[in-house]
């Protein structure tokens, strides 16, 4: 898989309607959120770390959702 930004994920596992292709999409886009967090661990810009949490947070939202559903 070609290297794609956070966002790209993110938005591909939001759009995702097929169950198991949605937690493909959902570990794809946390291990990238992930990896930017780290990248910017000493960064002093809260607002991009604020934006990966709150992504982090809808993907685990959306992928409770599905199970429940």
């Amino acid at each position: 898989m070609p290297d794609q930004s956070w966002q790209t994920l993110y938005r591909d596992a939001l759009a995702a309607s097929d169950p198991q292709d949605l937690s493909r999409r959902i570990d794809a886009a946390r291990r990238s959120i992930h990896k930017r967090l780290d990248g910017i661990e000493d960064s002093r810009d809260t607002r991009e770390r604020q934006l990966l949490n709150n992504a982090l947070y809808a993907l685990q939202t959306l992928l409770a959702r599905k199970r429940a559903a």
